[in-house]
Formats: C-alpha cells, sequence, structure tokens
C-alpha cells in the first residue's frame, strides 16, 4: 500500500515538473493560457485517478453479472443447437467423403486408364477422425493388383477392395 501511495506521488510530481518546464519554454501569446488549461485538466485527473478507481469497483460487478448472464444464455443455446451441430458435422462428414470419393476417382482414371467408381468408409472416431478406412472400386478393371499398391503407396490406403471385375 505504501509503495502504491509512493508512486502516485511520483507520477504527480513528475507531472508537475513537465508541466513547469512546458509553460516555462512557451512563448507569451494566446495558446499559453489554452495550454495551462490542458496541463491542469490532466493533472486534475491524475489526481483524482485513484479515486475514479474505486468507483470503478462497481463496474466490475455489473461487468461480471453481464459476463454470467452471456455465460448462461450461450449454454442454453448450445443445448437447444445439439442437433443442428449433429446436423452440420453429418453434412460437412458427407461433402468431405464425395469430394474425397471424386479426387481418388479421378486420379485413379487418369493413372490407370478406366472407368470406375469409388466409394470410401471414413473413420468418425475422435483418434482418426476423417481417415479413410476402406475404398471400393466398382468397375471393370484390368490391373486390380497395381491398384491396390498404388492406393496404399500414394494414399496409405490398406484396405482396398475391387468389385466387377
Amino acid at each position: 500500500m505504501l509503495e502504491a501511495f509512493s508512486a502516485y506521488i511520483k507520477n504527480i510530481a513528475v507531472f508537475l515538473l513537465f508541466a513547469a518546464f512546458a509553460e516555462m519554454l512557451m512563448p507569451e501569446n494566446n495558446f499559453k493560457k489554452y495550454i495551462s488549461l490542458v496541463m491542469g485538466l490532466i493533472l486534475l485527473s491524475t489526481v483524482a485517478k485513484p479515486m475514479l478507481l474505486i468507483f470503478q469497483k462497481g463496474a466490475d460487478m455489473e461487468l461480471k453479472t453481464l459476463q454470467q448472464t452471456l455465460s448462461f444464455w450461450s449454454r442454453e443455446y448450445d443445448v437447444e443447437n445439439t442437433e443442428n451441430a449433429i446436423w452440420n458435422e453429418t453434412m460437412i462428414l458427407n461433402i468431405y467423403k464425395k469430394e474425397l470419393e471424386k479426387a481418388l476417382q479421378e486420379d485413379l482414371q487418369n493413372r490407370f486408364q478406366t472407368s470406375m467408381t469409388v466409394t470410401a468408409q471414413i473413420d468418425t472416431t475422435e483418434e482418426n477422425y476423417g481417415a479413410v478406412l476402406s475404398v471400393t472400386l466398382q468397375g471393370e478393371m484390368e490391373k486390380e493388383e497395381e491398384m491396390k499398391q498404388y492406393m496404399k503407396k500414394k494414399y496409405d490406403i490398406e484396405n482396398v477392395y475391387i468389385e466387377g471385375s
């Protein structure tokens, strides 16, 4: 407490020295009275700052009340929107799966010049969310084993199933 009071007095003293020095450097004209007014207002705010901090404690209580109210509303909002979150997650996973299948299909068709459809199974567990569990290739293909090795090497997919050959 004594250190805070000491720092408070030092701040006032330093400001007073600065204000006196600034007034001495100013020439005698109309602006000198405005500079004195501004310096006086700054000095007043410097002196009144600790008292203003005492009154701000009530504002902190209001702020905490507002924060708790917003927190309560957000928790209530989260409970109401759990179904929406699940639906959004399902939609995102479906879009990811379709885009992945499309990219794999284009890559395999360009690499092996064959027509096929690709179906992927995606991991939905927390540990490997979004990882490819298996891929099923459907269509007439000649280089089945080479395709399996290619998928394993390039995409690190162990389970590649081929149907319809």
